[in-house]
């Protein structure tokens, strides 16, 4: 995913959660999720929770080239 491609993401994530690109962005570089699924439905802060335990999603992001990149940029 280009750069372009990860900002219209954290865009329409943050409308969604209602805070700004940024907030969710910074919240995003610490590693704070809890605050970000507190802004969230239940059921989606939920689903958000199972897809973090899911071995199987963390080893996707791990290998995408994009999720790196952006890791690694967001630093």
């Amino acid at each position: 995913m280009s750069n372009s491609g990860m900002e219209k993401l954290l865009k329409m994530a943050s409308e969604n959660l209602k805070m700004s690109p940024d907030e969710l962005q910074s919240l995003l570089k610490k590693g704070d999720v809890s605050a970000i699924m507190s802004k969230m439905d239940g059921k989606d802060a939920q689903r958000l929770k199972d897809a973090l335990k899911n071995p199987d999603i963390e080893n996707i992001m791990k290998k995408s080239p994009e999720m790196s990149d952006y890791m690694k940029n967001s630093k």
